[in-house]
């Protein structure tokens, strides 16, 4: 199972690393969540779990938030919008701006093209996991005890800088 696990994975990682999509210097996860997301909330639900926290559930309007912001990050990496306003504005343009109390979101950037090719998957998702839990903030997100619902995504662009975005709410 380990062994189909990791053929799959590559497969994906090499499709990832070729594909662009049309007018687009860009690849990303695909909404549904794909490998890496799943890989990056079972993380994130252990991490809850060893705390004393509820898991959190996959949530389709988080990914399309993620979306959004996904390819926003590239041109501001910020918790600010490139028009200049809050994240939070992407619930309303998407229409789930009363179906959620509250919101987050964190956002990790790795500089440099990332070596897929050498990588199983769990390495890269480790590696910015692990960075999230060594900033008190970030950390302090993740582990709200009023989240319940989660999001999120990777994005490499035509630079090879990795972007993902991990969404919560409530």
């Amino acid at each position: 199972m380990k062994k189909t696990l990791r053929i799959i994975l590559a497969l994906f990682i090499i499709t990832c690393s070729v594909f662009a999509f049309e007018g687009s210097a860009y690849a990303r996860s695909s909404n549904p969540p794909d490998l890496y997301d799943i890989i990056m909330l079972q993380k994130i639900n252990s991490f809850r779990e060893e705390n004393g926290l509820s898991a959190l559930e996959l949530n389709d309007d988080l990914f399309d938030v993620a979306d959004v912001r996904l390819y926003e990050l590239p041109v501001n990496f910020d918790h600010t919008r490139p028009n200049g306003e809050s994240y939070k504005t992407v619930y309303n343009e998407l229409g789930l701006n009363n179906k959620y109390e509250r919101g987050s979101e964190n956002i990790a950037k790795i500089l440099d093209d990332w070596d897929f090719q050498n990588d199983s998957g769990d390495e890269y998702v480790e590696y910015i996991f692990e960075a999230y839990v060594n900033s008190d903030s970030h950390r302090e997100n993740m582990l709200k005890p009023y989240w319940k619902y989660y999001g999120g995504g990777f994005l490499t662009n035509y630079n090879g800088n990795c972007y993902q975005i991990q969404v919560f709410a409530k």
